[in-house]
């Protein structure tokens, strides 16, 4: 694992928030369609796709703090390419970039493997849920209700969060595009 930030690294971190904030902000559109079709689950459904500039900034460059730089740095693209979420994304991506670089932290940056990826898809949940339950007025909703809201957006989590970034690194991988990490754990 490397400790600091190189060149390389904030190149890498600074493509991946620009295209995740230019993917966040075409989703903001998907999220006002299917929000008229099933209402909060909208925000849970899509919520795995608007965390995963944090978990690829830090499993592609292993570098503590990478998850939120990574998180931040792509909310601050939707701002600037205009999402429907102003200013408020900025928020939300500290709170989601801070979730998902805790389930790394867990493992103390060494395991670099599915254990690690599924930790940092609980605790991006755990985290960014508790923050939103009030944000979002879950608190009206019964027990119920507030656990199919979280069960949803874990499984969004785990799917692009854990599984899709695995699957990207995968690819980078034998595409030898990775030759400066080592092996996963």
């Amino acid at each position: 694992m490397k400790k600091q930030f190189h060149l390389q690294d904030i190149i890498l971190i600074t493509m991946i928030a620009l295209i995740f904030g230019a993917i966040f902000v075409g989703t903001d559109y998907l999220y006002n369609v299917l929000s008229v079709a099933v209402g909060p689950f909208a925000n849970e459904i899509l919520f795995g796709l608007w965390i995963m500039a944090g978990p690829l900034a830090i499993y592609l460059t292993r570098i503590p703090g990478a998850a939120i730089v990574g998180e931040v740095l792509g909310a601050a693209a939707e701002v600037v390419f205009g999402g429907t979420f102003g200013i408020a994304a900025l928020l939300s991506g500290i709170v989601q970039g801070v979730g998902s670089e805790l389930g790394f932290a867990v493992w103390r940056y060494k395991n670099w493997g599915w254990v690690s990826l599924l930790t940092s898809a609980l605790t991006t949940t755990i985290v960014a849920f508790t923050y939103e339950v009030f944000k979002l007025g879950y608190t009206h909703y019964t027990i119920w209700m507030i656990i199919a809201l979280f069960a949803v957006r874990l499984l969004s989590v785990i799917f692009f969060g854990a599984v899709l970034v695995h699957s990207i690194f995968k690819l980078l991988d034998r595409a030898h595009a990775l030759r400066h990490l080592g092996p996963e754990k």
